[in-house]
């Protein structure tokens, strides 16, 4: 059994059809059907129960569709894993992420790479934008993670993972968090609570003010679980997204009551996140990080 043939195999169910199965992974329907011929005969098992025009799954074939995909994406991460140790000299993997995300999935997906690759050492960096802007230019850092203040460069790899919808956390005290959703001029007389060294408050301010409409007036916090402590204590509110929402369930905050921020004509306001780093610098480790990480912010969607 070809790791190639699971994979036009798992086409073929996904798509129900040969043809389109085979346009998908650029070979010829002929060949596609030769090689789930193939499988079956190595397999001793009939995968496809075949009709005039459509087929069905056998018990087998179910059976294989179930874990295929698994054993897939061990091959992948077995493959990615004999590289990096093949280069010996990527021994660390230093990522710089914002001080104020609130996402678990960081942690996550630190875990699950140092699973996969035990021998290379995690060493996380927290910052605003500007620091972890100057900490990837200055090579401090091999990647960082960041929702998008700036024009794309192309002097960067620029992975988009996700687009999330911006949140308001509120007090579960708070006069709007009976509200099913809020808009920015519901927030102009509450409180914004940024976070933010007072080195950067005017900055973080600049942006909010002008490129979010935010008209709040701005109190800070020097830490995610400061800013978390003045919510509940109802000084204000926080602006965070479906991630940040996420990672405070998963702290039992129950006191803190989250609503979508809508703009204009009650669209959703959206946030989102990339992976960046310079384009030279890309190793199977950088690689490896970025799939480990959109995996982890997929299952904190699901």
């Amino acid at each position: 059994m070809l790791l190639k043939q699971l994979d036009y195999f798992i086409k073929v169910v996904e798509y129900r059809s040969f043809t389109k199965a085979a346009a998908a992974a650029y070979i010829s329907q002929s060949a596609i059907s030769q090689q789930i011929q193939a499988l079956e005969n190595s397999l001793g098992v009939q995968l496809l129960e075949r009709h005039n025009r459509s087929f069905s799954l056998t018990s087998a074939g179910e059976y294989l569709y179930r874990h295929a995909p698994d054993l897939l994406e061990s091959a992948a991460q077995l493959e990615a894993a004999t590289t990096i140790v093949g280069q010996r000299q990527i021994s660390h993997l230093t990522v710089g992420y914002l001080r104020e995300y609130a996402g678990i999935d960081i942690a996550r997906a630190v875990s699950t790479f140092n699973q996969h690759f035990p021998k290379i050492q995690i060493n996380l960096r927290q910052g605003n934008h500007e620091e972890l802007y100057d900490l990837l230019n200055d090579e401090k850092v091999d990647l960082i993670f960041s929702d998008q203040r700036r024009a794309l460069s192309d002097e960067y790899i620029n992975r988009k993972l996700v687009t999330t919808n911006l949140m308001i956390l509120f007090s579960s005290h708070h006069p709007l968090a009976s509200k099913k959703s809020v808009g920015r001029a519901d927030l102009t007389d509450q409180a914004c609570i940024l976070i933010a060294p007072e080195s950067q408050q005017k900055e973080e301010a600049n942006y909010y003010r002008q490129t979010l409409g935010i008209k709040s007036d701005f109190v800070f916090a020097q830490t995610l679980e400061g800013a978390y402590t003045m919510v509940a204590a109802n000084r204000g509110y926080m602006i965070t997204d479906q991630l940040g929402v996420v990672s405070s369930k998963n702290l039992n905050l129950p006191i803190i009551k989250s609503l979508p921020l809508h703009g204009a004509g009650g669209t959703l306001v959206h946030r989102d996140y990339y992976l960046f780093w310079q384009e030279e610098r890309t190793t199977p480790a950088t690689e490896e990080f970025a799939k480990t990480l959109e995996r982890e912010i997929a299952k904190l969607e699901d």
